[in-house]
């Protein structure tokens, strides 16, 4: 009687499958590496638009009352002037009423662009011009990403130093 030693290895068959299953899991990867670095881009051009509102923000805090960043020429915009409907994420800018009151220089950082506007309200405390409270503010930074718009938005105030008791010297107050 002859014994024989079982085959060891695998199928083709086996093989096959096993390359089917190593292809799919692959192209998993790949699609969510590709996804990643996508998601990547976007909150690096979300962060840039933030720091750029914040830091245009900042600046007109510290800038004197009058300064044309703060103009409000659109008064029909003031209950809005945060953007609360995403407007400005729109292909195209508002207008008429939503226009914004202030379009300021685009800014250019590496190869990408960014849009710079400012919308003003006039703090309701205080009846006429000049003798409001102060002027809150909003500047919304607009940007692409592929095909669609995208924006960041920093809110301030600025304080009318006279009305408020510090005449015309232009020092913040916390909020």
């Amino acid at each position: 009687m002859s014994h024989r030693k079982p085959q060891c290895g695998f199928t083709l068959l086996e093989v096959l499958v096993a390359l089917v299953l190593v292809g799919l899991s692959m192209t998993t990867l790949v699609i969510a590496f590709v996804a990643s670095g996508q998601f990547g881009v976007l909150g690096r051009r979300q962060a840039t638009a933030l720091m750029l509102a914040r830091s245009q923000a900042s600046s007109m805090i510290h800038a004197p009352y009058a300064d044309p960043r703060l103009a409000n020429p659109n008064a029909a915009n003031d209950a809005t002037f945060a953007d609360a409907n995403a407007l400005f994420a729109k292909s195209t800018l508002p207008t008429g009423g939503d226009a914004p009151d202030v379009i300021l220089a685009n800014v250019t950082v590496g190869s990408e662009t960014y849009e710079e506007y400012v919308n003003v309200a006039t703090d309701p405390v205080g009846a006429a011009a000049g003798s409001e409270s102060g002027l809150f503010f909003a500047v919304i930074v607009r940007y692409k990403v592929g095909g669609r718009y995208m924006r960041a938005v920093a809110i301030g105030y600025h304080y009318n130093p006279p009305v408020i008791g510090l005449g015309n010297n232009v020092v913040p107050l916390p909020l």
